[in-house]
This record gives C-alpha cells, sequence and structure tokens, in this order.
C-alpha cells in the first residue's frame, strides 16, 4: 500500500490534536436513539442481570424513550438488587418493571419490543431461538454461542425468522476503533503483515473449591438448563467461564471482541471480509493444581495467505497497553484498545521515521456501550435489520475463537471449511463442533 505523506498528514491532523474524524458519528448524536426521531417507546427486558444490566444502562442512558419493562435472574438476590439499582437511577424508565425467575414469562410480555440475553454462554442459543419465535428484537451477548454448530444454528434461525440482532461486541460502535480503521484507510502502516490481539492474565493456580448445598436463592437447576448435571459448586457457578461447559475461557470471552476488531481493521485496509483462515493452531498452559479447567496462558494463530493474527493470553504487557490490538505494516504500528490508538512509526536506514506519529489517549471505554446498545434501540424504532454488529459478524468471531480452544484441547493444528461447517481431514477434533443438551432441554430446531 502507497501513502501520500502529506495527504496522509492532512487527513489525520485533527486526531493528533484529538478531535474526533468527520465520518465518525458524536457520541451524543449515536447515543440518543430519541433525536430526530418519532416518539415512539422502546420497551427492552433483560435476561441474566449481571453484564445485561450494564447493556441495559447504555441503552437507557441518554435515551428517555427507552424503558426496561423486565428483569429476569436465577438469582433472586441479584436480580432484587440490581432492579433496586435500576429504579434509583432510571425512575422514570423502570416505573412500569417487573421480576422474572424464568426466561419464558418474560418472553410472554407481548409490551416487551426487545431483550438481551447475557446468561453464561451454554444458554444462548436456547434463548435466542425463543426470543426470535417470540418476534423480539434481540442484544446476545458475547460470545454468542458456546460451540461452532450453535453459532451456525443462530445463523440459521436468523436467516428464518429474520429478526433485529445485534450482538455485544461493542467496539465496533466505540469511536476508538473507528478512528483506528480511518487511519488504516489511508494506507499510512504499508505492507501489514500481522495482527497482533492480547491481553494480560494472571496465571497463578485457582484452588479447589469444595461443592456445597445450592443457596436457597438461586434456582441451580433452571441456571444448569442444558449443561451436564453436577453438583453445586460457588467457584463454578461464579467462574464458570473457565468450565468447558458453560464457556470457553479468555479465548471466547474477551478473544471475540479483538478478533472481531482485528477483521473490521482489515476490512479497512481492504484485506480480508471475514474470510476463514487456511487453519488454526493454539498452544496453551493450565497450571496442573488449578481448578479451573480453561487455560491461564494460551496464543492462537489464525493463518491466511499473506498475513496471520495471534491471539495471546499472557502476563507481561505488549505495547505497554493490558489489552488491545496492533496491525503491523512495513511503515508503522497501529495500536488500539479501549483506552484511545497509537501509530507507531517504523524508521529508514537514516533513522527518519516513515510516518507521523500519533498518540490519542481518552477515558477507558467512552461511551462504546451506549453508542451500540442505542444503535439497537434505533434499529428497533426504524425496523432495521441493519444494525452495528449482526449476528453473522459475532458468529464469525466466535467460532475463530473456538477453533483456537479446539486447537488447544485437540493438541493439533485444525482448518475448517464454512461450506460443510466440518473441521476438514480430522474427525476426532471434530467431536468439539457439537454441544449436547442434557433433558429435558433440546437443541432448537430451524
Amino acid at each position: 500500500m502507497n501513502t501520500n505523506r502529506r495527504e496522509f498528514l492532512k487527513k489525520t491532523s485533527a486526531l493528533t490534536a484529538g478531535i474526533g474524524l468527520s465520518s465518525v458519528i458524536p457520541a451524543k448524536a449515536v447515543q440518543s436513539v430519541a433525536q430526530n426521531s418519532s416518539n415512539q417507546k422502546i420497551n427492552l427486558g433483560v435476561i441474566g442481570v449481571g453484564m445485561g444490566c450494564r447493556d441495559l444502562q447504555g441503552a437507557l442512558t441518554d435515551n428517555p424513550l427507552v424503558h426496561c419493562l423486565g428483569l429476569c435472574d436465577v438469582n433472586q438476590l441479584r436480580l432484587e438488587e440490581q432492579a433496586a439499582r435500576l429504579k434509583k437511577d432510571y425512575p422514570e424508565q423502570t416505573s412500569q418493571m417487573q421480576l422474572y425467575s424464568d426466561f419464558r414469562k418474560l418472553l410472554n410480555n407481548k409490551d416487551i419490543h426487545g431483550v438481551i440475553i447475557a446468561t453464561p454462554d451454554h444458554w444462548h442459543t436456547y434463548i435466542f431461538a425463543e426470543a426470535l419465535k417470540a418476534g423480539k428484537a434481540i442484544y446476545i451477548e458475547k460470545p454468542v454461542a458456546n460451540s461452532i454448530e450453535e453459532c451456525n444454528l443462530l445463523i440459521d434461525l436468523q436467516n428464518k425468522y429474520n429478526g433485529i440482532v445485534t450482538t455485544g461486541l461493542w467496539q465496533t460502535s466505540q469511536r476508538y476503533f473507528q478512528k483506528a480503521n480511518e487511519i488504516l484507510k489511508t494506507g499510512v502502516l504499508g505492507d501489514v503483515y500481522k495482527v497482533q490481539l492480547w491481553i494480560n492474565e494472571p496465571t497463578d493456580p485457582v484452588a479447589k473449591v469444595q461443592d456445597t448445598q445450592v443457596p436457597d436463592y438461586i434456582d441451580y437447576e433452571m441456571w444448569l438448563g442444558p449443561a451436564p448435571k453436577r453438583p453445586f459448586n460457588n467457584h463454578r457457578y461464579w467462574s464458570w467461564r473457565t468450565f468447558w461447559d458453560y464457556g470457553g475461557g479468555q479465548q471466547t470471552d474477551w478473544g471475540v471482541h479483538w478478533i472481531d476488531s482485528a477483521f473490521d481493521g482489515l476490512e479497512a485496509l481492504g484485506m480480508n471480509n471475514r474470510t476463514y483462515p487456511e487453519s488454526v493452531f493454539s498452544s496453551a498452559y493450565k497450571h496442573p493444581e488449578s481448578f479451573n479447567e480453561t487455560p491461564s496462558c494460551q496464543t492462537t494463530i489464525f493463518k491466511y495467505d499473506n498475513f496471520h493474527i495471534e491471539w495471546t493470553q499472557q502476563v507481561a504487557k505488549l505495547y505497554n497497553r493490558n489489552q488491545g490490538v496492533a496491525w503491523i505494516g512495513s511503515k508503522a504500528t497501529l495500536v488500539c484498545n479501549r483506552e484511545g490508538y497509537e501509530l507507531i512509526p517504523e524508521l529508514n536506514q537514516e533513522r527518519d521515521p516513515l510516518a507521523e506519529a500519533i498518540l490519542f489517549k481518552g477515558k477507558f471505554e467512552d461511551g462504546g456501550i451506549e453508542a451500540h446498545a442505542s444503535n439497537w434501540c434505533q434499529c428497533i424504532r426504524e425496523q432495521s435489520k441493519n444494525t452495528n454488529s449482526p449476528v453473522e459478524k459475532g458468529a464469525f468471531a466466535t467460532i475463530l475463537a473456538h477453533l483456537g480452544n479446539i486447537s488447544y484441547r485437540f493438541g493439533s493444528c485444525v482448518s475448517y471449511n464454512p461450506t460443510t461447517r466440518e473441521i476438514m481431514d480430522n474427525s476426532k477434533a471434530s467431536k468439539y463442533l457439537q454441544t449436547k443438551y442434557r433433558d429435558p432441554w433440546k437443541v432448537p430446531v430451524v
């Protein structure tokens, strides 16, 4: 990619001063669903009040016409605590809010237009199917499903019911990442040959926690749902992402965010519009005495013809940041995370920079969730399917993350065929594609 340096500086001078690009919608305009629209009220429900209430708060902020009519959770204590907090912070928008312990009853509320699904991952697909059948718009948290089979099922369900769906990969709506993509479009990086994704996590082992009786305020049978029957364990319940029955560790938790952002950038570069890699290989470490099942240190390589993507869960920071994405080119590297972005130029033989350095630091996360949730609400009002993160986009990042975990668990490089939806030439690794449901729950049928 050839770059006219003077033209690049002209385009990015506003960024250097910390001012937004003209092509990026101002944060306040993105956040306000009510602005320049009809007075139609949008009624939401939340299934899973941990992360789900964070997403709900993003939708309620600066959007007075968005109301919450229902909260649902299997933990009665947490449900009541979150309800009390929301009623205090958003009294007018929660005045008709009802509390549910069974998501099916919430879905039966015909006054609710859209639902936020923020349960543990093993519940996502079943509730997604039921919400679509009930005619609800859907905001489904990431990762969108707990297996590749379920990711593809979400796509098939959406193709059948044609709902208004967005996924919780909100970095695509956040202004730092949007500005980073504008920089990438200028070609200032030169030839991009690698994208690096990372998060810092400790590798200390987690001590074993004994099973106990189920607390009387938790409906544990409903929490397990389609997952295998197991005794209640407080650590397993609260740290469910670290157990394969319910999640995929940091590879599917944080990894999907950065995979999605990596491909947003690659699309801006004109290099890849979300095609699957030639192969995926992952190696990881888990302390042998750790109670968790998922690894605490992991590296995954997604190999393409002319570049590769590297995901790392590690202890040391990269680029002095504890998480982020870096597009690495022959002339410069662009780093972006939830605190801002930085263009780091390479030097020529005379030690002159090949690009103009840029550094922008801002407030952590700075309205990204609000912009993302507001986009979904605006799509509900306009009956538009064009959300910022449709289910196909979220499923792609989630499938890649699951392929990394399959490679690690099987101990071999894997290649995935999206047409046949199979791992090629490796029947033993293919067993990890699917998820079995425990009776009486059944895998949804399209």
